[in-house]
C-alpha cells in the first residue's frame, strides 16, 4: 500500500486507515485525524539558518571546532587565552 500524501483529505485518510487497520468508529477516525494533523505540523530545527550566517570556512564546523579555531586565531594574534573559573559558568 502506498503512503498517504501529506495533503490528503479527511475522506482519503479515512479510507486509507480502514484499508490498513480495518473498520474504526467515527470517534477513532477523528482522533487519528487530529493526531495526523499534529504530526504534520512538527518542524525540526537543524540550525541551517544560523550556519548560513557564518563565514564559509566555518559553516560545517561543530561548535567545539569553531571555539578551538577562534582560540588558535587569538593565540596566533598574540592574545592570552585563559579559562574562566568554574563559578563563572553557573
Amino acid at each position: 500500500m502506498a503512503v498517504l500524501p501529506q495533503g490528503a483529505s479527511y475522506e482519503q485518510f479515512a479510507e486509507y486507515v480502514i484499508d490498513l487497520h480495518g473498520s474504526k468508529t467515527r470517534l477513532e477516525l477523528a482522533e487519528l485525524w487530529e493526531w495526523r494533523q499534529k504530526l504534520l505540523g512538527v518542524r525540526v530545527d537543524t540550525g541551517r539558518g544560523f550556519r548560513s550566517q557564518l563565514p564559509p570556512d566555518e559553516q560545517h564546523l561543530t561548535r567545539e571546532q569553531r571555539g578551538t579555531k577562534a582560540a588558535q586565531e587569538a593565540k596566533a594574534a598574540g592574545r592570552n587565552i585563559e579559562r574562566l573559573p568554574d563559578k563563572a559558568y553557573f
